[in-house]
This record gives structure tokens, sequence and C-alpha cells, in this order.
């Protein structure tokens, strides 16, 4: 049977798993990404795959790598919070496994993984935005994948969502990514609280004032993001993924909010979450792998 490392890299987690052709998962598991500024990344990626390979007969590796990418040479021109990662080439890091090795940008990924067996089967033309540590995103237009120069292309995240005169900072401050990613929502009612809470946690303390305010500002900064690029792309549909988009409430929030700011934007573009949530990143790594390599 065949097997795949299939391994989606993150700002704050490193999920990792084998699969087979029909992205079946036969075991998977998680690291904490290092520290950077101490490359201790490759490290990490060697240990994943080298204990799937005492375990398992692998036959390739997938990667789903944050930021902009070249998924023709392995090199990464920007990779967001992993910034070990940026400037290297990927694929040189870690051939000495002998193995096949793909990779493409974790909002790519997700967006493939949506195609293949998701929510947009039948879509031509469609967004998908992830949320976590930053704000990605996968632009599917006309039938197929949008990448644009360097790879650039659905970095929502940098975005400026607000400005003032401090130009330079624009980004740091007033970013996509640093007002409406769960990072930061995480962040900030932590720090409101005294404490560290996990987003999961969060759900569970909507009635705290702390809580709710924190709440609404990131869905007030999601929101408009979102509605943002459904003006300027108006696709058929916007799929949203990441861990948060399993919050039963959480794609209601959204579409109810871009009902205030504009009603019809909800009759130009389909809002809903990921089929496969989470897992969409490994799930589109495997199916870019498999495309590559000329499998499927």
């Amino acid at each position: 049977m065949d097997q795949y490392v299939v391994i989606d890299i993150g700002g704050t987690t490193i999920k990792h798993a084998v699969m087979n052709h029909e992205a079946e998962c036969l075991e998977s598991g998680f690291i904490t990404t290092p520290k950077q500024g101490e490359n201790q990344i490759f490290n990490r990626l060697l240990d994943i795959i080298n204990s799937y390979q005492k375990r398992f007969m692998i036959q390739g590796v997938a990667l789903s790598v944050p930021g902009a990418v070249n998924p023709e040479n392995g090199y990464v021109y920007f990779a967001g919070a992993v910034t070990d990662l940026t400037g290297r080439y990927l694929k040189k890091e870690l051939s000495m496994l002998n193995l096949p090795i793909e990779l493409e940008n974790d909002a790519n990924c997700a967006t493939l993984a949506e195609k293949w067996r998701g929510n947009a089967t039948k879509c031509e033309s469609f967004i998908c935005i992830t949320v976590g540590t930053g704000i990605g995103g996968g632009i599917f237009i006309n039938g197929d994948l949008y990448r644009g120069r360097k790879g650039m292309a659905g970095e929502f995240g940098l975005m400026s969502l607000l400005f003032d005169e401090q130009l330079e900072t624009t980004l740091d401050r007033f970013s996509f990514s640093n007002l409406g990613s769960t990072r930061v929502l995480v962040e900030n009612i932590s720090n409101g609280l005294g404490q560290e809470v996990s987003g999961e946690e969060i759900f569970l303390l909507q009635d705290n004032i702390t809580v709710n305010t924190s709440l609404n500002k990131f869905y007030n900064a999601f929101t408009s993001g979102c509605t943002n690029i459904i003006h300027a792309l108006a696709p058929e549909k916007l799929l949203i993924g990441g861990g948060i988009s399993a919050q039963p409430e959480f794609i209601n929030k959204i579409k109810e909010r871009m009902g205030r700011i504009r009603k019809e934007t909800l009759d130009i573009t389909e809002v809903s979450s990921c089929y496969f949530k989470n897992d969409a990143g490994k799930v589109g790594a495997l199916y870019h792998f498999l495309k590559r390599q000329k499998i499927i």
C-alpha cells in the first residue's frame, strides 16, 4: 500500500501524518514549532520523517508551508512566522532522505483539498482563507490555482485594515493577520484575563466581559477582511479553514456582520467553512504531491 509522510508546518504547531493516496490517515500527531532563529526546524522535520520510516514504507514527503514558495525548486521566499524557512531551498535541505519531496503554500494546500474532496468540488472560482497564527489565502480562479508573482497571491494577511500617518509600521499594527488571526485573539484575551487560555477555552468563557469584547473585535476585523476580498474577487464561494472554523457559531457570526457592512455581499458569494477544517493543509499537500508526481 502506498504511504506518504504529510507535514503541515504552522507558526505554532507542526502537524504530521502518514496517508495513502486516498487521503486515509494511517497515523498522525503534532509537535510544537521550534523557536525561530536557531534553525532547529530542519532537525524536527527530519525527526518526524525518520520516525515514520521506521514503521512504514514511505514513498514520498508532502509539505504544506506558510508564506510564499516556489513549488518547482522548493525555494521559500517568505515563510511568515516560521522565519527559519525564509530564503531556504527546502527540497535541498531534505535531500538526504532520498525521497520525492513536494511543497506548496499552506493556504494553497487547503484550497486544493477543498477542490479535490471538500466543499468546492463543483466550483470554478473560489477563495479559501486559513485562520491561525496568521491569515493565509488561496485563490482558485477559472478552474486553476492562481499563485501570482513569487507565489505571493493570496497573502491576505498582509492586507492593511486600518492606517494612520505612521505608514512604516502599518502592517505591524493594522494588518489582517495582526487584527483578525486566532493568535492575536488568544493573546488579547490571555493578557486581559492575566492568564494563558487556549483557543478552545475562549469559547467556554464567552460570558466574561473581557472575553466577549475581544471576540467582538476579532469577528469585526475578520469580517472586514473577508468582505474586502469578496468585493475584490467576487468568487462563487469563500471557504474558511483553521481550528476556529469548527466552532458552531463562527460562520454565522461572520455572515451576520457581512450583512451589516453590505448585505449585497452575501448575494455575490456563499460563505461557509472548509470541509477539512484543521486537516485541510495536510490533505491538500498530499493532493499536490500526487499531482506533481503524476500518481493521480
